[in-house]
C-alpha cells in the first residue's frame, strides 16, 4: 500500500507530463486498492477469531473432560482429568462396561496396567493415581476422609460419562477409596473385587503404617528411606515381585508424595470406618461381590479375607501382598469371571 499512497499524493499536489496518470483513475484504483485491503484484513481477523475459538474450546474441553497427554508404551492412553482441585492422572484403555481399578500404597496406576492389558479387549479400563501419588497433583491440604474421597471418585467417573455399571477392582488403601464409593454410591456399582484391604475399625495397623502415623517420627522414616529399605519393605511383603516392579514404584515417591502418604495414613484411623463397615453386609447384599487374597500377606492378614459380608473367597498360594502382580493370570481369570 505505500506505493498507492505515494501515488495519490503526487497526482494531488498537480504532478504532470506525458506519463500522469488521470485523478480519476488513480482514485478509481485507489479504492479497488482499499477494498482489497479491507477484505483481507476481514479474512483475517475472522482466521483469527475461529483459532480464538478453537483454544477458548479446547479450554473448555480440558475444564469438563481432561485432555489426553499421551499414550504410554504400554497401551494405555494417558489423561490429566480435572476433578474439583485435583489434577489427576488417569489411564484409559478398551472400550465397552467400565471397571474402574483403585491402587493402594506405595502403588500407582501402573501396578494394574497387566490387568488392563487383559480386560481392554471386553471392557473399558479406568485405572487413576490416586491424590497424592503418582503423577495427580493433589493440594497438600487435601481432604483424605471417607465422605471425600467417595466424592472424588465419583466426581472422577462423572468426567468421563460414567454414571453406572461401574466393576470396581480394588487393592490394598485403594480398597478402602472404592468401599467408601460403593457404600455411598452403590446404585452405580455393578460388581465388586476386594483384593488385600481393610475396612474394619478393629483394625490394628501393621508395624510400618504404625511408624508412619507418628509426628515427625514419620516423617524422618518417609525421609531417611532410600530404595535398599523400600526393596526390603516390598520384598517382605510379596518375595515373588521382581526388582523392576519395585523400582516402577519407588520413582514415583517424592518427597511430596511420601508425606501425602503420611497425610493419608494419619486421616485413616481404624476408628473412622464405624458408621460405614456395618453397612458392608448390605452392600454385598446388593452387588456380587468377590475376595482375593495373598495367603501370605504380611501387611493385611488373610484372616481378615472372610469379613467381607460374602462367601466368594478366593485364596491365592503362595501368594503376598500383591496378588495380581505374583499370579496375574490366575487374579485376571476370577475378575473376567465375576463381571461376566
Amino acid at each position: 500500500m505505500p506505493g498507492f499512497f505515494a501515488a495519490t499524493t503526487s497526482v494531488l499536489m498537480g504532478a504532470t507530463g506525458n506519463n500522469a496518470v488521470p485523478l480519476a483513475v488513480l482514485v478509481g484504483s485507489g479504492v479497488a486498492s482499499l477494498s482489497l485491503l479491507v477484505a483481507v484484513n476481514v479474512w483475517f481477523v475472522s482466521e483469527l477469531a475461529i483459532l480464538l475459538w478453537a483454544v477458548i474450546l479446547k479450554i473448555a474441553l480440558f475444564k469438563l473432560n481432561g485432555f489426553e497427554t499421551n499414550h504410554d508404551n504400554k497401551g494405555s492412553m494417558m489423561k490429566m482429568v480435572q476433578v474439583n482441585d485435583t489434577l489427576v492422572n488417569l489411564k484409559v484403555q478398551g472400550a465397552g462396561e467400565p471397571v474402574l481399578f483403585l491402587h493402594g500404597v506405595p502403588d500407582t496406576s501402573d501396578v494394574w496396567q497387566q490387568a488392563m492389558n487383559a480386560l481392554s479387549g471386553q471392557y473399558l479400563c479406568l485405572a487413576p493415581d490416586l491424590p497424592g501419588f503418582g503423577e495427580t497433583k493433589a493440594a497438600r491440604n487435601f481432604n483424605y476422609s471417607l465422605e471425600n474421597l467417595a466424592k472424588f471418585v465419583d466426581d472422577l467417573l462423572l468426567t468421563q460419562g460414567i454414571s453406572t455399571g461401574v466393576n470396581l477392582v480394588i487393592h490394598d488403601v485403594g480398597g478402602i477409596v472404592g468401599l467408601a464409593w460403593a457404600l455411598k454410591y452403590s446404585e452405580k456399582v455393578k460388581s465388586i473385587t476386594i483384593m488385600d484391604t481393610v475396612f474394619f475399625s478393629d483394625y490394628k495397623w501393621h508395624a510400618m503404617a504404625k511408624t508412619w502415623r507418628k509426628p515427625i517420627v514419620g516423617e524422618l522414616t518417609m525421609l531417611l528411606m532410600r530404595f535398599k529399605q523400600f526393596n526390603a519393605a516390598m520384598k517382605a511383603g510379596a518375595p515373588s515381585l521382581s526388582t523392576a516392579q519395585i523400582k516402577a514404584n519407588y520413582k514415583h515417591l517424592s518427597f511430596r508424595n511420601r508425606l501425602m502418604i503420611l497425610r493419608l495414613y494419619r486421616a485413616l484411623d481404624p476408628s473412622v470406618f464405624k458408621g460405614w463397615e456395618e453397612n458392608l453386609s448390605r452392600l454385598t447384599k446388593k452387588v456380587p461381590t468377590q475376595v482375593i487374597w495373598g495367603n501370605k500377606d504380611t501387611f493385611l492378614p488373610v484372616s481378615l479375607a472372610s469379613r467381607f459380608a460374602t462367601s466368594k473367597v478366593h485364596i491365592i498360594e503362595p501368594s503376598g501382598h500383591w496378588p495380581m502382580l505374583e499370579h496375574p493370570e490366575k487374579v485376571h481369570e476370577l475378575i473376567i469371571e465375576h463381571i461376566g
